[in-house]
């Protein structure tokens, strides 16, 4: 089904008119100010674009249809830009295309319009030439999840320093969470104070936050929205490509473990319905650093600096270190926001739940269980759709260290229909092999539960 949109307005104040009327609010202006400078109109073009992309993904539900399995959209964009002669380019228009495609599996088409210059507009000024705090060497973004948090401290730990963090996100507590994550409360010391009182120095850390909002449209009813909304993760790259021109870096740091950046489905028949994520692919990153790099005319690279590691391996690195197991558990991870429950911040059953707890437990680190609704370790669940993806989970697994010959097969046309180069390989199956082991370590045999079953297949427990 063919959906039709434009997306006008400001940096910060977008508008989404076509098959449904959409609002976006930007909170924009702390973004801008911890850059010091307000960016070009290329990269206002681009904030803009990035956000009324994500907007219109978030409002164009899926529908399944007997001829369309997974729902997949056919979208037809109009942006305004300031700078037409660029993006009105078929090599630009064509590159934007072929990254919404490869994050959602839809059919992404775009046209121009050159934005009517009026004085004021854009709702900001130009900042005065103020000095920085210091110098950032280092460009990353952080979300204030484990990937995240353990990431920088094992970075720290490497003896990098100096760092610009860009938060992009949708929760109004977001940017206090992350900094106290920094900084501490009265509860917890923050990551300054652990490594302060580690060798004497406490790192340096600019902290840039950009969130959005939509305002009426079928913002007001959640289960009128999309679910998967696989283009957050082109906002939060265009963001922090911005940031890092602004401060004239070139690489920007993604700290995604190796196994989530290539995300590889447990099932054949997942392998191509824009339902896996495929935010920190390298396929992706590598797409849009020469979106970045054409945007801002400087060599923006994405980068991810623990490729090689599952999340486990990224802890254990902290786990070591007084102090740093305990303050990662301020991380957060649940894909549920809203729980609604007293103390508790993370349901203990979804995927990233599931995750969260074999890298803690890999990692020897000992949870504080209480912010868990349920301890997925020791309770069982009552749910059957949450019951059977953790014994799919756990099968997979068993299909990995028993060498089953169809989960290397799947992970091959992963890997070819999302363009991994042959030469990587090896290093990912080892990495899938080494993550296998740790969730058969975590949560044991899968068929403890299937009593009559005797040969592992993939996907299933077969009785023979």
């Amino acid at each position: 089904m063919l959906s039709r949109y434009r997306i006008s307005g400001t940096p910060d104040r977008v508008h989404i008119n076509g098959d449904v009327q959409q609002n976006v609010v930007l909170n924009a202006d702390g973004f801008f100010r911890a850059l010091l400078v307000l960016p070009p109109p290329r990269c206002l073009d681009l904030l803009r674009i990035a956000t009324g992309i994500f907007a219109v993904d978030r409002i164009t539900k899926r529908k399944k249809r007997r001829d369309n399995e997974h729902g997949l959209r056919q979208l037809r964009v109009v942006s305004e830009v300031r700078d037409h002669d660029f993006w009105g380019r078929p090599d630009i228009v064509d590159l934007l295309s072929a990254i919404l495609s490869f994050l959602t599996d839809d059919d992404w088409s775009f046209d121009f319009e050159r934005a009517q210059r009026a004085p004021g507009d854009l709702g900001h000024q130009d900042f005065l030439a103020l000095p920085h705090p210091f110098p950032p060497r280092y460009a990353a973004l952080y979300s204030g999840g484990l990937d995240s948090a353990s990431g920088l401290a094992n970075r720290l730990l490497e003896g990098a320093d100096d760092f610009l963090l860009v938060t992009v996100g949708h929760q109004s507590g977001l940017h206090r969470r992350v900094k106290n994550q920094f900084d501490g409360n009265k509860q917890n010391k923050g990551l300054k104070t652990l490594f302060s009182e580690l060798n004497g120095v406490s790192p340096r850390i600019l902290h840039s936050t950009l969130t959005t909002s939509l305002r009426g449209g079928k913002a007001i009813r959640m289960r009128q929205q999309e679910p998967t909304q696989r283009t957050r993760a082109f906002l939060f790259c265009s963001a922090a490509a911005i940031a890092a021109d602004a401060y004239k870096l070139d690489v920007v740091e993604m700290f995604e473990n190796g196994v989530g950046a290539i995300n590889l489905p447990l099932m054949t028949g997942m392998l191509g319905n824009g339902l896996s994520t495929r935010g920190a692919h390298p396929t992706f990153l590598q797409m849009m650093s020469a979106l970045s790099t054409h945007v801002t005319r400087r060599n923006i690279r994405f980068v991810l600096p623990f490729e090689a590691r599952t999340r486990a391996e990224m802890l254990k690195h902290l786990a070591a270190v007084p102090g740093l197991g305990i303050w990662a558990q301020e991380s957060r991870s649940c894909v549920h926001t809203a729980l609604r429950q007293t103390g508790k911040t993370h349901c203990g059953r979804c995927p990233a739940c599931i995750e969260r707890r074999q890298a803690f437990a890999v990692a020897g680190i000992n949870e504080k269980l209480d912010v868990y609704q349920t301890n997925l370790l020791v309770d069982s669940l009552s749910d059957q759709d949450e019951a059977d993806y953790l014994d799919l989970y756990q099968i997979d697994a068993t299909n990995w260290v028993a060498g089953n010959a169809s989960v290397e097969r799947r992970m091959n046309n992963h890997f070819r229909l999302t363009d991994v180069s042959p030469d990587q390989d090896q290093r990912i199956q080892e990495l899938q092999l080494r993550h296998a082991r740790e969730v058969l370590r975590t949560f044991g045999d899968p068929f403890s539960r299937h009593r009559n079953s005797t040969q592992v297949i993939e996907g299933y427990g077969r009785e023979v």
